[in-house]
């Protein structure tokens, strides 16, 4: 497979005021119209911040040297949609998670204070690593409401491909081969992201760590599950050297990866908030403790198993417990390190798609036209993932971008031709073997979109620009795990209020009784 991809694009969907100049414009042969597009007017690099001591500073283009580099990824957002709204109409430039006027009220610190905190912890530790953290905050925020929180799930999966774009593009050139090493940290709905930014970088990082990201049967039933257990399929963990590193820290909404078929090679870490932190807190706890493990000298935990410092991963357990909440970082190993032969590859069917119009089975759209492509398929209760290879060159900066019933899943660009060979750089998507998930999809007829345009979202895309997309095809498992849908959440939410008013008017009503046959008692022994 050849693919030289990069950029990103795409108005957030919360009603954010967005300049016309940027507005993002369908090709003549539109994608469908979708509640929500996932599409973004802002380049990806605009995305990415680098810790500078005190905050987080706009990144260049190839100005990360080879050397250890951490980016971390923020997760959901709610109530600071109107705040974010106000910020983003009166500037040109994206408005960022780690922005001074990010907060709920005047003197609270901003909203990255957390994350500002641990890229602190990490700057202490390794002094010449880069430390970034990448925003997808216009995607991220909604209202104080959990009946929506399942639109910035849905966001999770392009942006995960910006954000590889994004750090794609800071790199040095020979980044990977002068040495370089990348770490990627997700927080809550930010480990869908990281973990998909993970599975598009051209070269895989070295590790993978995952702060409570949300899996138990409760976030499943609202909608609101990331579902790693499919994705993290794809990635070659494991402890080798040229293997990726994951470690899952599991505090309120988290759940352990290591049990599940593929994943054994996982490191698990459960976590024990003090009893008396809020809900919030107790999912935030993995952020504050993994920047404690990495400014305390000889904690031997969480930062210290890196194997951008030299640890030795093939000595971390398989499964940790916090078991006293007065000493965080007093871990006990349950399980000691996973047998190095286990096997964790998967064989799962594979189904090719048919493309009509053509006999090379590829849709190939150009920036001279048509820029759009749309073909339908059809997914059934099985469907896991829908799996092609792309190619596309032209004009540096242009796009070419994936939709799925008019919700972007998939996004690269064009990038410059630094060697002079005449081939294109890769950014973001660069890996053999791309992919978008199908799980998160109502089984039935499905539209693909296959879309290049400008690198500003929805400007033309030069006239030489081509891509290519074929080797289409369905992989399925049985009985994939599925998120509730929106509509089937609420449905769920009023069949337990209605259960919980009803089991209190049976309550109320026993008692009643109780209450008058007490009396009746009562009065007629007075009367004897």
């Amino acid at each position: 497979m050849a693919i030289s991809l990069v950029g990103a694009v795409g108005c957030s969907d919360t009603g954010a005021s967005i300049p016309a100049s940027l507005a993002w414009q369908p090709a003549p042969e539109a994608v469908p119209v979708s509640d929500q597009t996932n599409i973004s007017v802002y380049p990806a690099l605009q995305r990415l911040g680098l810790w500078d001591g005190t905050t987080f500073v706009p990144v260049q283009p190839g100005s990360i040297p080879a050397a250890n580099t951490i980016v971390m990824s923020h997760g959901w957002t709610p109530g600071y949609l109107d705040i974010w709204e106000e910020l983003q109409a009166t500037s040109d430039q994206l408005v960022t998670y780690w922005d001074p006027g990010m907060t709920t009220a005047p003197g609270a610190e901003p909203l990255g204070s957390g994350f500002a905190a641990l890229a602190a912890a990490l700057q202490g530790a390794d002094p010449d690593a880069a430390v970034m953290m990448f925003s997808w905050v216009d995607q991220s925020s909604t209202a104080l409401d959990p009946f929506v929180a399942y639109a910035t799930e849905r966001a999770t999966e392009v942006n995960g491909h910006r954000m590889a774009i994004a750090v794609d593009q800071a790199l040095a050139p020979g980044f990977a081969g002068d040495g370089g090493q990348v770490h990627l940290i997700g927080h809550s709905f930010g480990a869908s992201v990281a973990t998909t930014a993970a599975l598009a970088l051209t070269d895989p990082p070295r590790q993978l760590t995952l702060f409570d990201s949300p899996e138990v049967n409760l976030t499943e039933f609202l909608g609101l599950a990331n579902l790693l257990r499919y994705k993290l399929t794809r990635l070659d963990i494991g402890r080798g050297p040229d293997q990726t590193f994951v470690d899952n820290y599991r505090s309120l909404l988290g759940d352990r990866y290591g049990t599940l078929p593929g994943l054994g090679q996982v490191a698990d870490i459960e976590l024990k908030p003090p009893s008396s932190d809020p809900g919030e807190l107790r999912h935030e706890f993995p952020i504050g403790w993994y920047a404690a493990s990495a400014s305390t000298p000889g904690s031997g935990v969480g930062y210290a198993w890196s194997p951008l410092t030299g640890a030795d991963v093939s000595t971390v357990g398989s499964l940790y417990t916090q078991t006293d909440a007065g000493e965080p970082l007093q871990l006990d190993e349950v399980f000691g390190p996973p047998v190095g032969a286990i096997d964790d590859l998967i064989a799962l069917p594979v189904t090719p798609l048919a493309i009509s119009g053509g006999d090379t089975g590829a849709l190939t759209v150009t920036g001279g036209g048509p820029s759009t492509v749309n073909t339908t398929f059809t997914t059934g209760e099985s469907s896991l993932w829908l799996t092609f290879d792309a190619t596309v060159s032209g004009q540096p900066g242009d796009t070419l971008e994936l939709f799925v019933n008019g919700r972007q899943r998939w996004v690269a660009a064009v990038d410059a031709d630094e060697s002079g060979d005449g081939v294109a750089n890769v950014s973001g998507g660069g890996r053999p073997g791309q992919f978008v998930i199908l799980y998160d999809l109502e089984p039935g007829p499905q539209v693909l979109s296959v879309v290049v345009g400008g690198a500003q979202g929805g400007g033309a895309a030069g006239p030489d620009t081509s891509a290519t997309v074929g080797d289409l095809a369905v992989v399925e498992t049985s009985d994939p795990r599925r998120n509730s849908t929106p509509e089937r959440t609420r449905d769920n939410v009023l069949w337990i209020v209605a259960m919980v008013v009803v089991l209190v008017i049976l309550v109320v009503a026993v008692i009643i009784v109780v209450l008058v046959r007490w009396r009746r008692r009562r009065r007629s022994r007075r009367l004897q």
